[in-house]
């Protein structure tokens, strides 16, 4: 059978892996012994909870970040002559969205290597359902500048976009600075443009709350270390 790459979408959080990932995705993966991980210790938990029982003694990790060139993936991946099916395994959510593993998947294409994705929760698309903004048009940003006059620019750009082109904008921060873009965010933003906050998603602890910039300047949370997306509307 043609060897393919798939890409395995894993937990927001501590959450069973049962209840936001279907069967077809643990079919998957106990069919698999070679997987392409950001860290070996994840991926071999997660593995164990989703009921993975093969012995790791025998599984192949190929432990990628991105720095690896793309003629190293190919030779280290075995891509030119591969024979097997393998994983690409997210640290959280679905590959290659907010998530790294993107150039795997283009050498992938390169090489005739089929591609195929596995339903899971996808944090991004999650907020955008639940927001109550468009979700027709918007546009996901990654992260913003850290520097305060780039953020503060990069923010001002966004509520032109949301008010130009009626179009939700997403964005992402580093955990431990949530705090510090939410207070750049109603700093800076007109105080009856709307804000979103959604964080854990899928676990016991998921928040989803859409407000004014105004709302938001009075009831101020704390949203250190708690994984976060941002979204910005009218």
């Amino acid at each position: 059978m043609k060897p393919a790459l798939y890409l395995i979408p894993v937990t927001l959080g501590d959450t069973e892996p049962s209840e936001v990932l279907p069967n077809h995705v643990f079919r998957t993966i106990m069919n698999l012994d070679e997987f392409i991980v950001e860290n070996v210790r994840s991926a071999r938990r997660f593995l164990r909870k989703a009921g993975y029982q093969k012995d790791f003694n025998e599984v192949t990790f190929y432990e990628i970040g991105k720095h690896h060139k793309e003629e190293d993936l190919i030779m280290m991946l075995h891509l030119k002559d591969r024979q097997k099916s393998l994983g690409l395994l997210s640290e959280a959510g679905v590959p290659c969205i907010a998530d790294p593993g993107s150039t795997v998947v283009e050498l992938c294409h390169q090489m005739d290597i089929t591609v195929i994705p596995l339903v899971g929760p996808s944090s991004i698309l999650l907020a955008l359902m639940a927001s109550g903004f468009n979700g027709q048009s918007f546009s996901f940003h990654g992260y913003l500048p850290i520097g305060k006059k780039e953020l503060k620019s990069r923010i001002k750009q966004l509520e032109l976009a949301v008010l130009q082109k009626n179009q939700t904008q997403l964005f992402i921060e580093t955990p431990y600075r949530n705090n510090q873009m939410l207070e750049a965010i109603v700093s800076n933003c007109s105080d009856h443009l709307k804000l979103c906050i959604a964080g854990n998603l899928t676990t016991d602890e998921a928040f989803i709350i859409t407000r004014s910039v105004s709302w938001w300047k009075q009831h101020k949370p704390d949203l250190n270390k708690k994984p976060v997306v941002f979204l910005l509307y009218k």
